[in-house]
């Protein structure tokens, strides 16, 4: 990987136990706005404006703004203020990690710090007036991806956001939360809990009733009276295709739920029900069912109960649940299920057991649908069409020269799903549909949406943020290369779709650049870094305005040898301190 140092950061630069002092970017008096230059560029769409706010490394009073920023949520504070809670998927469980990696540049994807959330106040001139974190390291969460804010139009009589821990890893509940040695120990805990914060309390608490799984977003619908919040399986595996044309043994491991209470409070105490979603048709029970050409399939399904205790993944005594709890198999150990990054035995390396795999396998078991990796879910905001969903699945990045891919067992690009609710009972989907559709070619087709991430609805549009996958980057001269994207899809024609902006990665040392990160390394492939978080903020901003982030993994900022935990004697891996920045976008018509 590589990322140019920026030269005005307010941090200090270790490279190796050397220090390089940088300037800091201190905010003024009347608000801060980052000096950097703007992470995006324009696309497609004409009259785009682009905004830095802030950059990673930039400090407003004592606070600074922290790496790989992802999900955004505003609230009006008063007329003049407005306020942002903005994640940092950031943890120190590795990702991904390799026990025979050593310290290592390829082994190097822990972060100086657990999850954070970061509470913003901005001005009407989307300045930043002050800045702290609502949710602190300490506290040892992992890889908060994206956020939502519930309010009463989605029939919360309080305001809770809901952040999502997006990992499978053990690791301890605190600062040092990894590696949690030895394997197995009593303390450990399971990633994937849904995270309430109260923004008018500042009190957090864990709901583990919302499903023990690899959380992107938990995203509320409106119009039942009741909360019903959705959110998915953001898996990081999905199982091989058994033989070409025969349907697969295990072809994703992706689901969408339903948490489902009487009310917020109800919410807060955990005393709702998880719902897993299933096809009416057993025919068309997972992705590859559904054909990849426009208006294909569609399919009704309904919801399902989850049992409580697989559920919350936790056994009676309150320990966490596994397989042989519930007499279920062990994980595979084929490398189609999460494996068991600190393993040190023989060949070959277990999956990990525990809530996550528990789930999983009641999922298998009871035929709920499969996707293969479902991110982010908003729904549509014109007015009575919130039962109206969308649900971004980026899909598997296959190239079309593995053998095992026909046409309907094949996940280039990936997809946006459209799914109907019945809008009397949140337990019916009357349509699940492709809204968008990536696979219809391969990968790295330019004009193709690679991995769609985050979304957000508008009134006449779908915005769709990306995270290409390593199949779909470019090297940095290829000229027919793109990086991430932002799309905006018109709901009347989403085959319409344009580019609104595209990332720009010449922070990253691109030729003839002489900027270079801390390790003066060649720049990341197009693509490496990518698009995230977007949000409406045309409420706060005027119309069109939106809040955006970037994530720009190949721009390191810091670096540091991390522990020894495993032999052979030496640092195990490589801590890292990512760029990434805050940007407002307007876009007209948007």
């Amino acid at each position: 990987m590589s990322r140019p140092r920026m030269v005005c950061l307010a941090f200090a630069v270790a490279v190796l136990g050397v220090v390089v002092s940088a300037a800091p970017a201190v905010a003024k008096k009347d608000g801060f706005k980052t000096s950097r230059p703007a992470f995006l560029t324009q696309g497609e769409i004409p009259g785009v404006q682009i905004t830095p706010l802030l950059t990673v490394g930039d400090q407003v009073g004592s606070y600074r703004f922290e790496s790989i920023p992802d999900g955004i949520s505003l609230r009006r504070k008063d007329h003049n203020r407005v306020e942002a809670f903005v994640n940092h998927e950031t943890g120190k469980s590795p990702f991904p990690w390799n026990i025979n990696g050593g310290n290592t540049q390829d082994n190097a994807e822990n972060d100086f710090d657990n999850s954070q959330l970061s509470r913003l106040m901005f001005n009407r001139d989307a300045e930043v007036l002050r800045g702290s974190f609502a949710i602190t390291s300490p506290l040892g969460y992992q890889r908060f991806c994206s956020n939502y804010l519930a309010t009463w139009r989605e029939s919360f009589n309080r305001e809770i956001l809901f952040t999502n821990e997006e990992s499978p890893d053990y690791f301890l509940r605190q600062e040092n939360s990894w590696p949690g040695l030895p394997i197995g120990r009593p303390d450990e805990r399971e990633a994937g809990l849904v995270v309430a914060y109260e923004p008018h309390s500042g009190k957090q608490r864990t709901i583990p009733g919302m499903g023990r799984h690899n959380h992107e977003n938990s995203v509320p619908i409106p119009g039942y009276g009741k909360p019903v919040v959705l959110s998915g399986d953001d898996t990081f595996t999905s199982g091989p295709l058994s033989a070409v044309g025969t349907t697969p043994s295990q072809p994703a491991q992706s689901q969408l739920y339903s948490y489902i209470a009487k009310s917020a409070n109800d919410v807060l105490k955990d005393r709702g029900d998880l719902w897993a979603f299933v096809s009416d048709d057993p025919a068309i029970d997972d992705y590859y069912d559904f054909l990849p050409v426009p208006g294909g399939t569609q399919v009704s399904g309904h919801f399902i109960k989850v049992p409580r205790d697989i559920a919350t993944g936790l056994n009676p005594d309150g320990s966490e649940t596994h397989a042989e709890d519930h007499g279920y198999p062990e994980p595979p150990s084929d490398g189609t299920w999460q494996p068991e990054p600190r393993y040190q035995g023989p060949s070959p390396v277990p999956g990990v057991d525990g809530p996550q795999w528990v789930l999983n396998h009641w999922s298998d078991v009871n035929n709920v649908f499969q996707f293969v990796r479902v991110e982010d879910i908003a729904y549509d905001k014109r007015p009575g069409m919130g039962n109206v969903v969308y649900i971004a699945d980026s899909g598997r990045g296959r190239r079309p020269d593995q053998s095992l891919d026909t046409p309907n067992f094949r996940s280039t690009n990936g997809r946006v799903w459209k799914m109907v609710f019945d809008k009397n009972d949140p337990s019916t989907v009357t349509s699940l549909s492709v809204f968008v559709e990536g696979d219809d070619n391969p990968v790295k087709t330019p004009m193709e949406i690679h991995q769609p991430d985050n979304l957000e609805t508008t009134p006449n549009g779908l915005l769709v943020t990306e995270d290409p996958g390593s199949s779909q980057h470019f090297p940095a001269d290829d000229p027919a290369g793109t990086t991430a994207r932002l799309w905006y899809a018109p709901i009347a024609n989403p085959a319409a779709a344009q580019v609104a902006a595209k990332v720009d990665q010449s922070e990253d040392g691109r030729p003839g650049n002489p900027k270079t990160d801390v390790d003066g390394r060649a720049p990341g492939n197009q693509g490496a870094w990518e698009s995230s978080g977007v949000v409406d903020a045309s409420r706060f901003f005027g119309p069109g305005a939106f809040l955006i982030d970037v994530q720009a993994h190949t721009l390191w900022l810091e670096k540091a040898p991390g522990e020894d935990n495993f032999a052979p004697v030496g640092p195990d891996f490589m801590y890292k301190r990512e760029g990434g920045q805050l940007l407002l976008i307007r876009i007209p018509g948007g």
